[in-house]
């Protein structure tokens, strides 16, 4: 006789299964729900973020292709070959110290002058409406208009019409800036933007020979012209030029790879919650299944095979896996709509939405394993039910092993789930340790919740009687409370190591401040000025100390020889060539400096172009005394040979520098000067007054505001990886809520044996609480162990920086799972407060 097809038959029985509903899954899609809409949610937005980059890149980048230099602006025929290829802007970018006349108040700002070409793409948008040329067009005095962002107004206390002292000149605020098109991320920048002309600009006096000033200059390619080409033909035809070239298509890769960073650590929080999900899906599939095993039993004992059974009922988990997955991804595909909707205004990148199928089809394959890995082993033991459960009366399911197919295609699904998280990962080492950090995790947590189970039973019987039911009941067959610790313990611990992570960091900014840290750096201090700045200083009471040292900008271009694009350079310092770098010379090391390697030259050297590099840089850079760096300084190449390697530590905020030659070689060329100053914090505001009233081109950066900053963007940041690591609380929380309802019928029967047996409702509350408040503790005590270990490792590891146990950390978190696993627990036990035992009694 032909045996029917296995299909039919598996389909016909997980259609009648799904038709009694969805009792005894509700955690099973809640947590799926949860898991792939955090992960979706991360993906799309990222998505949403490159794309919106890459449509916008002309905007950002504020033309086809940018040429920029530092120092000085390009000759006469380098302007003439590029105005040749199409509409030329030119743009120059440089920070400056306003003062407002009305109010006394000073700022530093980030001064743009633009001409009357900008911007050749995007919309600059102000308020109130008006034309840029209009807003900056001087009014019948000559003053001219400039356009500030909200926050200057705020800081200064004035308002639209105002005018503000700017270098040697005024002008007048026409409006408030909006947007600019060519601004992305600002969360670094050192004070508002200031929008003027260039006609402006050179009224103020601000550039000087060797002023720090950036100056870009954007074209417009006819449109079938490539980007790429023209970069060529310039590099070619401009080989010394010592600019820095940029096509739309390289716009902001700072920004991408922060948008790639975030993505990938924000991915890998919403991967624990998913996780942590999986727990829910193994209770809900292994308690649904725990229902069914008569009805498995009686169609066993009418002949269906136990593969009819197992493929059934992983039907069912698949089609009702797929509906949680749908739903989370739905929900995850919406989050860019309502990031624009209710945050557009305050986005530091442009989003375009749209339908983005690359993460919504990683995250439901990250769902799709997550279900299999968790829910095939109770199949499998649902596979191996006897039919002989029907003549015993019970069963006992918790003994049977799904079979060593069943472990086989567990195993391979927990590799395929390994093998997407390193693929879709682009930094395989972070994915790599993530994978045996989470192995690590379920390993430590599945120990330790049997090792609390043991204690339980082990420990001395308690002579209150709450007590002693609250450890019975954590150690008896069947409890939750292994569930319990693990889920809970496992969401608890994500959320701790975010929390001291941050914590940490946000510690490490405060301390960088030494007790004597400098209160300003001055810079752009002209050589004529000099003298000039140390008297200034001289007549300002409190000023215990200064340093001042000549100082320019320059570019690494080879390392030993080898162009910096070909060079092996460690991920810890490949800021030192990313752009230009402050640079100095000096006949004598700085004072806090420490020469490790090699001899310093001596003061009156005037040989070859000599170097002293940090060791931190040495290190990265893979160099020594000896080796050669080739460093860019205005469009002139100088190799330079490591004389010596000095070691300093930064976070004493003494005035240092990377790379420090010896002199001989730099002074000739057009430079500023920048210095420090060390005072008492409350004559700091004179010393502000003195030196900017003196010196209007000069620009003063206050530590303390720096390092604020750095603290708000570090607390932002951390805002938004908590509400990622909330998702697996919150998942680790449904997880528990399935254990403890799992367990409601038992614990009703419970409190109706303590009724006839003559127990208050306050007796049984007492017992319920108390074995709550254990398993919270435990699982508290737990979360806060690894999740400080993992905290740890990440910082000291990954990061390479000091981590701190915050203490208060720690006991919120005991607290939060104490308080957490007392409600639910709590909650669920209501019902068997109020049970009638006669009810239960007449069954029994």
């Amino acid at each position: 006789m032909k045996e029917p097809a296995l299909l039919p038959q598996a389909w016909r029985l997980a259609r009648r299964e799904l038709r009694g509903g969805l009792h005894g899954f509700g955690v099973f899609l809640a947590c799926l729900f949860l898991g792939v809409f955090a992960i979706s949610a991360v993906g799309s937005i990222a998505a949403s973020a490159r794309a919106g980059l890459l449509a916008d890149a002309r905007a950002l980048l504020g033309g086809d292709i940018e040429a920029r230099l530092t120092h000085r602006e390009i000759d006469a025929n380098q302007r003439a070959f590029l105005e040749a290829r199409g509409p030329l802007s030119q743009v120059v970018e440089m920070r400056a110290m306003t003062r407002a006349p009305a109010t006394e108040q000073r700022l530093l700002v980030e001064l743009k002058a633009v001409d009357e070409l900008y911007p050749l793409y995007g919309d600059l948008e102000i308020a109130p409406r008006a034309s840029l040329a209009q807003a900056l067009a001087p009014d019948d005095t000559g003053v001219h208009g400039a356009l500030a962002e909200s926050a200057l107004l705020q800081r200064l206390d004035i308002q639209v019409g105002d005018r503000v002292r700017l270098g040697d000149a005024e002008v007048r605020i026409s409006g408030v800036l909006v947007r600019e098109p060519d601004r992305t991320l600002g969360a670094f920048t050192l004070g508002p933007r200031l929008l003027v002309s260039r006609a402006a600009l050179s009224e103020t006096g601000l550039l000087q020979p060797g002023s720090l000033a950036t100056f870009g200059y954007r074209l417009r390619l006819p449109a079938d012209a490539p980007a790429e080409q023209a970069r060529a033909e310039l590099q070619e035809a401009f080989p010394d030029a010592g600019w820095r070239l940029r096509t739309w298509r390289e716009a902001e890769p700072r920004v991408r790879d922060l948008i790639d960073r975030m993505s990938l650590n924000l991915s890998l929080v919403g991967l624990c919650a998913l996780l942590v999900g999986g727990l829910g899906v193994a209770g809900a599939v292994r308690g649904y299944l725990g229902g069914k095993v008569f009805h498995i039993g009686a169609m066993k004992c009418v002949g269906a095979p136990g593969r009819v059974i197992f493929t059934g009922y992983l039907l069912q988990v698949l089609i009702l896996g797929a509906v949680g997955a749908a739903a989370g991804l739905a929900a995850g595909a919406c989050v860019p709509w309502v990031a624009v909707r209710f945050f557009g205004e305050i986005l530091p990148v442009p989003l375009q939405l749209g339908f983005h199928p690359l993460p919504l089809f990683t995250s439901a394959l990250f769902g799709l394993l997550i279900a299999l890995v968790f829910s095939l082993k109770a199949l499998g033991v649902a596979r191996r039910v006897p039919a002989s459960v029907l003549f015993r009366g019970y069963a006992e399911t918790s003994r049977l092993s799904p079979g060593a197919g069943i472990w086989c295609a567990i195993a391979l699904s927990a590799a395929g789930l390994a093998l997407l998280t390193l693929l879709t990962s682009p930094d395989r080492r972070l994915a790599l340790w993530f994978i045996l950090g989470a192995l690590a995790c379920f390993a430590i947590f599945r120990g330790l919740s049997a090792l609390i189970i043991v204690l339980a039973r082990r420990a001395p019987r308690p002579s209150q009687p709450s007590l002693r039911l609250a450890l019975a009941n954590i150690h008896r067959r069947g409890s939750p409370a292994g569930s319990a610790v693990f889920s809970l313990g496992l969401g608890l611990t994500s959320l701790v190591i975010v929390v001291l992570v941050q914590t940490s960091l946000n510690r490490l900014v405060d301390e960088t401040v030494p007790e004597e840290a400098p209160a300003f750096f001055f810079m752009d201090i002209q050589n004529e000025q000099a003298a000039a700045f140390e008297e200034a200083l001289a007549e300002v009471a409190g000023v215990t100390r200064s340093e001042r040292y000549p100082t320019l900008r320059g570019r690494i271009t080879a390392i030993d020889g080898v162009p910096v694009a070909q060079a092996r350079i460690a991920p810890e310092v490949r800021w030192a060539v990313r752009g230009d770098r402050f640079l100095s010379y000096s006949a004598e090391p700085t004072e806090s400096a420490e020469v490790v390697a090699g001899n310093w030259w001596p003061s009156d050297y005037r040989g070859p172009p000599l170097l002293s590099l940090t060791t931190d840089v040495a290190e990265g850079f893979g160099v020594g005394v000896g080796d050669t760096l080739t460093v860019n300084v205005l469009g002139r190449e100088i190799t330079a040979e490591i004389a010596n390697l000095r070691r300093v530590d930064w976070s004493t905020l003494d005035l240092n520098f990377a790379l420090l030659f010896a002199p001989g070689t730099l002074e000739g060329a057009p430079h500023t000067h920048i210095a420090t100053v060390y005072i008492a914090a409350e004559e700091e505001t004179a010393l502000l007054r003195a030196i900017t009233d003196r010196f209007p081109n000069v620009s003063a950066i206050g530590t303390r505001d720096v390092l604020a900053n750095v603290a708000r963007t570090i607390e932002r940041i951390g805002l938004v990886f908590q509400a990622v690591a909330a998702v697996a609380l919150v998942t680790g929380f449904l997880v528990l809520a399935g254990a403890l309802s799992a367990d409601q019928h038992r614990r009703i029967h419970d409190a109706v044996i303590f009724k006839v047996c003559g127990a208050t409702r306050r007796d049984i509350l007492s017992a319920f609480a108390a074995e709550f408040l254990l398993l919270g503790l435990a699982a508290a005590a737990i979360s806060a162990l690894v999740g400080g270990l993992a905290a740890w490792g990440i910082l000291e590891g990954l990061m390479n920086t000091s981590f701190h146990l915050s203490k208060a950390t720690v006991a919120a978190t005991l607290g939060l799972g104490l308080v957490l696993t007392l409600m639910l627990g709590l909650a669920g036990t209501w019902k068997a407060l109020g049970q009638k035992p006669a009810v239960y009694l007449r069954e029994d």
